[in-house]
């Protein structure tokens, strides 16, 4: 019977082999999934044997991680701000540079300030959870299309202890009705008309980016990543009817992709928006708008 050690040697070599990166990690990982244990366990159980049946479930782990799945849809979790966050192939995979939004809205708002946030596109509810944890008075609404991504935001809403101050709703921003529906459901949930800070991390690769994307964000989900069209989509639709949701000195931030950030500006101007900056990720890129209304 094999023991921890000499099972994470061959997976190990055998992740290598496949040119997957940090082959010494993602089989520690994998094998702590296996025994839904945390990644310690892996170091201090070198000696454990390992049932056949373990074996069969790890090496299936391993199977789908040389065919590049994402190991955050293999784990079923991924940190995010220091908050731990269920995700699946209806989200999303939340991203370390998507962290500077959150750095750049605690700049602009004061810790006990109570106020209300949109988050437009939700996936995992990442961006909005996160912010209602750092600002322990704000309450917040998130949407997304379908009603599987909500479920998974709805989960880590619970499990982050954050039910009480946000609601999640299924509703498409192409959708006719869409201000109506989200400017009543604020009301009834916070009794305000407007938001004081609306956020969203849409859609906006380039065509000739989604052919040259990593194997592994092929798995995530498709419309999250591309509009389709030029990347601008999003913003063309949102910014126009924007001055109906965002209060009067209210913050507006978005990720965006660094490629479009002159057309970006553009579209903000056009729109009447002149009080707004661009904000940059780790990499020093443009990564985030952010505009005051």
């Amino acid at each position: 019977m094999e023991t921890i050690k000499s099972c994470l040697t061959k997976k190990t070599k055998l992740l290598k082999d496949n040119y997957v990166k940090v082959p010494k990690l993602e089989a520690r990982l994998l094998l702590a999934k296996t025994f839904n244990k945390d990644l310690n366990w892996t170091y201090s159980n070198t000696e454990k044997k390992i049932s056949t049946k373990k074996i069969r479930v790890y090496e299936k782990l391993i199977k789908q991680k040389i065919n590049r799945i994402p190991t955050a849809y293999l784990l079923g979790n991924k940190e995010f701000y220091s908050m731990n966050f269920k995700v699946n192939r209806n989200t999303l995979i939340p991203r370390p540079e998507t962290e500077s939004m959150i750095d750049e809205i605690k700049k602009n708002f004061k810790k006990n300030k109570k106020f209300n946030i949109l988050d437009l596109g939700t996936g995992s509810g990442c961006i909005l959870l996160s912010i209602l944890q750092e600002f322990k008075k704000s309450v917040g609404i998130g949407v997304d299309k379908y009603l599987k991504t909500i479920n998974v935001a709805k989960t880590n809403s619970k499990k982050n202890y954050l039910s009480s101050r946000s609601k999640f709703i299924t509703l498409d921003w192409n959708n006719p009705k869409f201000l109506k529906k989200i400017l009543q459901t604020n009301k009834n949930f916070t009794s305000r008309n407007k938001f004081q800070l609306i956020v969203s991390n849409p859609p906006y690769l380039l065509k000739n980016e989604m052919k040259s994307i990593m194997p592994e964000v092929k798995y995530e989900p498709y419309e999250s990543l591309y509009d389709n069209k030029d990347g601008l989509s999003f913003y063309k639709m949102i910014l126009p009817k924007i001055h109906s949701l965002i209060s009067s000195n209210g913050y507006i931030c978005f990720e965006i992709n660094p490629k479009s950030s002159n057309k970006i500006n553009k579209i903000c101007k056009k729109n009447g928006f002149a009080n707004f900056k661009f904000i940059k990720d780790l990499s020093k890129k443009k990564r985030f708008i952010l505009i005051k209304n």
